[in-house]
């Protein structure tokens, strides 16, 4: 209730809130400093500690801000949601859902991730399925079931993921994934150069694309200013799909490795991504 409170304070207000945050955070907490300034020096080799230090700072920034938008979801409204996050050519998208056909749609930890499928289902006329992962906090696991949920969003439990394919497969859908995260260390994955990096990567998207012969599209989010976004829609893939065939996340990989190289502050450098190394004996 407390935070539910919180949330109808105007954004300008949570603003200020974020402010202090990052000061206590960046400054006093140094709250996982240390992991993203390791993983901002592997990924940017060429840049010096000056500009890795301005990036850093602006990241803890937008992680701050992330963190109060993400509260303001449990009370925004849509009207207050579209006039900030705006769907740049929705029509790349739209034109499956008129020729009949369900899409996967792939993202990254880009900030707002959060703020994706809410605007996509208040701006285009079927909503995104994302797919998540419970929390192990049952508190916070409910709370962002709740915003998450908002405006018609349609969400899917990871385990569930094939099996709510399978079951919606006589309707129009878009499905959800953030494919960017690390695999566990004994599960399947498929290995590639990320940000200077041998860098695993979940297979799973690829195994769904060519379980339902479903076109791939990915979407980018970039923030213009304070508060306010811009969401991307372009086409990744398209059937037929070729077993043992990785293009689909070689052009994923190269989408989000372009975004963040233009925008490096912008996206989850706390995430513990290259918790393992590449095994010698893997090509």
């Amino acid at each position: 209730m407390i935070l539910r409170w919180i949330s109808y304070l105007p954004l300008p207000m949570l603003y200020c809130v974020s402010t202090g945050l990052y000061f206590i955070i960046f400054y006093i907490v140094r709250y996982r400093c240390q992991v993203v300034r390791e993983n901002l020096q592997n990924a940017f080799p060429e840049k010096e500690a000056e500009a890795i230090d301005a990036i850093m700072k602006q990241f803890y920034r937008n992680f701050c801000d992330f963190m109060v938008e993400v509260l303001k979801s449990i009370s925004i409204s849509a009207v207050e949601l579209e006039k900030r996050v705006t769907v740049k050519d929705p029509e790349v998208i739209e034109r499956y859902f008129n020729n009949g056909q369900s899409v996967l749609v792939l993202s990254s930890h880009q900030f707002n991730w959060e703020w994706i499928p809410l605007a996509s289902s208040l701006r285009l006329s079927r909503p995104l399925n994302p797919v998540y992962k419970r929390l192990s906090n049952k508190y916070f696991d409910r709370l962002m079931l709740n915003i998450r949920s908002k405006f018609g969003v349609n969400l899917i439990e990871m385990k569930e993921t094939v099996a709510q394919i399978v079951r919606k497969k006589n309707s129009i859908n878009a499905f959800g994934l953030i494919a960017d995260q690390t695999p566990l260390i004994d599960a399947d994955k498929y290995w590639s150069r990320f940000l200077n990096q041998d860098t695993a990567f979940f297979i799973g998207s690829e195994r769904i694309a060519h379980l339902t012969k479903y076109p791939v599209l990915f979407v980018g989010i970039k923030k213009i200013k304070r508060g306010y976004y811009e969401i991307k829609f372009d086409e990744l893939a398209e059937p037929p799909y070729h077993k043992n065939d990785h293009s689909i996340l070689d052009k994923y990989i190269v989408k989000v490795e372009k975004l963040i190289q233009e925008r490096p502050a912008e996206w989850l450098w706390s995430h513990r991504r290259w918790k393992y190394k590449k095994p010698s004996n893997t090509d």
